[in-house]
């Protein structure tokens, strides 16, 4: 196996990969887990172990060649597709005035992944007009003529604009259907709607709308480098995958793993991206053996291995959020006790381990397991949390209170750490505003995030230190560059750090009469300059034409002069 990985020989791997020797280590280490005692129905999975089926409707209006104009939804769309099981299926639809299917449900299985990528190749950006209720219309179409029985069914809007027909009215009359009858519909059919605009352009409330009407999220991908990160958060979301923590780029891989695809984002398009095994061998793209999958593009890589040898694997790329999903029996799950959240409400966060389908309740794991939380808001400091075991109510159950400080979509990584293996699981919540005039609690955990910003007050002196102004830009220019120091400075220091600024336009503008004196200096001088090169010009070429004129003259008195010598002898 770790010779297939390097690129030597090695047999060719399973295509259904699930490989017997994974499986009897894993039994070998949980079957403690196994013959513990089965624990009460309360224990549900979050995710779904049925197929899902997956409609991608891709805005092909003109306006997409500005805002994704190297087309990055591509490569982020086919990440999307080859993240999905073989048991999902998938349909691309092109909208514009109205939705034209390109491929119907069609299985995501490897053998089929050349022709869904061909689907989404062949959306172009064409189309005149933007209509989001035609575009539904045809993806509510497309999975009601499919056999989805017990099947999930989603619907991908992605869009870069608002609801536009060419008619204001029927525009209006559009968008109102789809607020008063087309989400309760796509409710009550159990379609959800996961949308992704391009642009603060797009009708982001119409957006936000449909989702949380269908319980879907709603994402905003600032620029086209973001895309693949907002298709990772919307696979997750939508398939509850299991993964394993990257942390400082390491992530620990143990026996109970048949597969790891990692998706490793680009800081700059063209940036070598590699993986180092627990051997401290490298696997690069040119160095893959048949055991590894890699897929290049500018904005992420996607490498894929099967039967990945246990141990602590090294990530090396230049980018951000990085993810590793896993094929594994052993799994972590995790729910909330409220699905509706409010600001301020206390909600509980439940996490535990599964088996085989059950749950691990043996204390020789769970002792030496712990779990913990990171609450990941959609601006400002993280928060992370422990989770307490539950053993009174329920053995195995790990819980944390907590409650959202802040309005917005929220990113909730659970984790549990072992002594030979980690999972993490994400859970996505979309918490809405106060109503007008409600207020809440001070947040309390987000207070306790500020002593990691402590570091950063030692800036504070350097804005005082007005009679040396010159030092500040110097010692305040290495930050600004980086974009990780600069997010951790809390607003009120940056502030201070900002206040300098205008003074130093003041002392500029103070300066301004000795330069105003030097321009107006250079700019006779240069004038001076100038006539005496244009009259020396005039007076040279004149030169020229007199001595020019005198040899003229002087040619013709000696023609005149040799015809007299000549008529002279003619005459005697």
């Amino acid at each position: 196996m770790e010779r297939s990985l390097s690129g030597r020989p090695a047999a060719a791997p399973s295509p259904f990969r699930r490989r017997a020797g994974a499986l009897l280590l894993a039994a070998g280490l949980w079957l403690l887990a196994m013959t513990a005692s089965a624990a009460d129905s309360d224990f549900v999975a979050a995710g779904s172990s049925a197929g899902v089926d997956a409609v991608l409707i891709i805005d092909s209006s003109g306006s997409m060649k500005e805002t994704d104009p190297r087309r990055m939804r591509v490569p982020a769309a086919r990440m999307f597709i080859s993240l999905l099981g073989d048991d999902d299926r998938v349909g691309v639809i092109s909208f514009s005035d109205k939705g034209y299917p390109v491929a119907h449900l069609t299985p995501a299985t490897e053998a089929n992944h050349r022709q869904l990528f061909a689907a989404v190749d062949k959306v172009s950006a064409l189309g005149a007009y933007t209509n989001l209720h035609a575009a539904l219309e045809t993806g509510r179409r497309m999975l009601d003529a499919a056999d989805g029985e017990d099947r999930r069914r989603l619907l991908l809007l992605m869009s870069d604009g608002r609801m536009d027909t060419g008619d204001f009215d029927q525009d209006q009359a559009l968008t109102r259907a789809i607020e008063e009858d087309m989400i309760g519909e796509l409710r009550a059919a159990g379609i959800e709607v996961y949308t992704l605009a391009f642009t603060e352009a797009s009708d982001m409330p119409l957006l936000r709308t449909i989702a949380s009407g269908t319980d879907g999220i709603s994402r905003l991908a600032s620029n086209d480098r973001e895309l693949h990160r907002v298709f990772s958060t919307l696979f997750e979301s939508a398939k509850k995958p299991d993964m394993l923590p990257i942390e400082g780029g390491e992530f620990l891989v143990d026996d109970a793993i048949e597969e790891v695809t990692v998706v490793a984002s680009k800081h700059t398009p063209g940036s070598e991206i590699k993986l180092i095994m627990p051997d401290a061998r490298v696997i690069r793209p040119e160095v893959a053996g048949p055991a590894v999958r890699w897929h290049e593009s500018d904005g992420f890589d996607m490498i894929t291995i099967d039967q990945p040898p246990a141990g602590t694997w090294r990530l090396v790329s230049d980018g951000a959020d990085n993810r590793a999903y896993v094929v594994t029996d052993m799994r972590l799950e995790g729910r909330l006790d409220v699905t509706e959240p409010a600001i301020g409400e206390q909600m509980q966060a439940r996490a535990w381990l599964e088996q085989g389908g059950e749950p691990i309740t043996a204390a020789e794991i769970l002792d030496h397991t712990t779990f913990r939380m990171e609450i990941i808001p959609p601006e400002g400091e993280s928060r992370h949390l422990s989770l307490a075991a539950d053993a009174a109510a329920d053995p195995g159950r790990f819980l944390q209170d907590f409650e959202f400080t802040r309005p917005g979509s929220h990113r909730i990584r659970l984790i549990a750490s072992g002594q030979t293996f980690t999972r993490e699981k994400s859970l996505f919540v979309e918490v809405p505003p106060l109503p007008e005039g409600a207020t809440s609690s001070t947040p309390e955990p987000e207070a306790a995030v500020e002593p990691e910003s402590e570091p950063a007050v030692e800036a504070e002196p350097e804005p005082a230190a007005e009679p040396e102004p010159e030092p500040e830009p110097e010692s305040q220019a290495e930050p600004e560059p980086e974009p990780e120091p600069e997010a951790g400075i809390p607003p009120a220091l940056q502030e201070e750090i900002i206040d300098p600024a205008p003074e130093a336009e003041d002392k500029a503008e103070t300066q301004t009469g000795p330069g105003l004196g030097l321009i107006l200096g250079l700019f006779v001088l240069a004038n001076v300059i100038i006539g005496a090169a244009i009259g020396g010009f005039i007076w040279w070429r004149r030169r020229r034409r007199r001595k020019a004129a005198a040899r003229g003259e002087a040619d013709t008195e000696s023609d005149t002069d040799a015809d007299e010598q000549d008529e002279g002898p003619a005459k005697d």
